[in-house]
C-alpha cells in the first residue's frame, strides 16, 4: 500500500496528545511518559506543525483545547484503544520485536554476548538494541536520558529512583582497576564523564597511584579497555565489562573490586511490563548469575 505522504512521527506523537487531553495537564502527561514538561510541549508543537492543526489555544500562560484539537485527540484515543486491544491479545505470546536501550560500553561488553542465549530461549522474539546517553553527575539522581515511549526496556545505572517508571535491579556496580598482562606502567587512563571516579576508587581501595593529569581520556569504557589492552596504562572500569578479560588472563587486576553504591537496572514503562516478551526478557536478565 502506498504511503500517501503519511509521517511516522505524527503517529508517535498521538499518545502524547491523548495523555495531555485525558489529564487536562501537560505536567501530568509528561510524568506519565517519564519526560519533562518542556519535552512534551515540543512534541505537541511539532505535531501542530506537521498536521497544520492548532491543537491548543494559548492565552498567556493558560491553554485550552481547540475544536480541531478535540477531534484529533478523540481520533487518537480510538486508535490507541485499538492498538491496546491488539497488544493485549498478543500479550500472552512471547513473540514480536523487543527494542532495548543500553549504555554503550555495557551493551558491547556485557549485554551483546548474552543475547544469543536469550534468542535460543525465546526464538520468537526479535531484539533490536540502541544506545542511550549516560549521566553520572552527582547532582542528577537517576535522570531519564532516553524516550520511554520508544524503547521497550532500558538497561542503565542508577539507584532505582526513576519516577513513573518500573525499575528492576540486576546487579550492584563494582569498579576495578586493570592493566594489560605483562605491563607494569602506573599511568592512569581517564574517563571524561566520571572524573572523580579514580580518586574515590583509590581512597576506598587503599592503594597508591600517581594522580597526574592522564595523558589519555575517553568517553566510553570500551575505549578505555582498548587502550589498556594496547599497554597504554591502567584503566578503571565497571567489573561487568571486564570479567571475561580477567578470566582469560588478557588483563590483570591492579587493585580490588570496589562497590560504588550504584546498581544496574532494567527500566521500563509500566505498560511494557504487561507484555509477555518484555516480562520474559526482564526475568531472564534477573536470572543471570552474578558471581560478584
Amino acid at each position: 500500500m502506498q504511503n500517501d505522504g503519511r509521517s511516522i512521527s505524527i503517529f508517535g506523537a498521538l499518545p502524547v496528545l491523548e495523555a495531555a487531553v485525558r489529564h487536562n495537564s501537560f505536567t501530568k502527561a509528561a510524568l506519565e511518559f517519564g519526560i519533562s514538561q518542556s519535552a512534551l510541549s515540543r512534541r505537541i508543537q511539532r505535531l501542530e506543525l506537521e498536521t497544520g492543526i492548532a491543537l491548543f489555544a494559548r492565552r498567556g500562560r493558560a491553554i485550552s483545547l481547540t475544536e480541531d484539537g478535540a477531534r484529533l485527540a478523540e481520533a487518537a484515543r480510538l486508535a490507541l484503544d485499538l492498538v491496546e486491544a491488539a497488544r493485549d491479545s498478543a500479550a500472552v505470546s512471547t513473540e514480536g520485536t523487543l527494542t532495548l536501550g543500553v549504555l554503550p560500553s555495557l551493551g558491547s561488553r556485557w549485554l551483546a554476548p548474552l543475547l544469543a542465549g536469550f534468542r535460543r530461549t525465546y526464538p520468537g522474539v526479535y531484539v533490536r538494541v540502541e544506545t542511550i546517553d549516560a549521566d553520572f553527575r552527582s547532582d542528577h539522581k537517576d535522570p531519564v536520558t532516553w524516550d520511554p515511549s520508544v524503547l521497550d526496556i532500558v538497561i542503565t545505572r542508577g539507584h532505582g529512583g526513576w519516577r513513573t517508571l518500573d525499575a528492576f535491579k540486576l546487579f550492584d556496580e563494582h569498579m576495578i582497576a586493570v592493566r594489560a598482562a605483562g605491563e607494569h606502567l602506573k599511568t592512569r587512563i581517564g574517563h571524561s564523564t566520571r572524573s572523580g571516579a579514580w580518586r574515590a576508587y583509590l581512597d576506598k581501595a587503599g592503594i597508591s597511584l600517581e594522580m597526574d593529569r592522564p595523558g589519555l581520556v575517553f568517553e566510553h569504557y570500551y575505549m578505555v579497555l582498548e587502550a589498556v589492552r594496547s599497554g597504554a596504562g591502567i584503566g578503571l572500569v565497571p567489573l561487568e565489562t571486564v570479567k571475561q578479560d580477567l578470566q582469560d588472563g588478557t588483563l590483570v587486576a591492579f587493585g580490588p573490586q570496589i562497590a560504588t553504591g550504584a546498581s544496574y537496572y532494567a527500566v521500563t514503562a509500566p505498560r511494557n511490563t504487561k507484555r509477555a516478551a518484555s516480562a520474559a526478557f526482564i526475568e531472564w536478565l534477573k536470572d543471570m548469575p552474578t558471581d560478584q
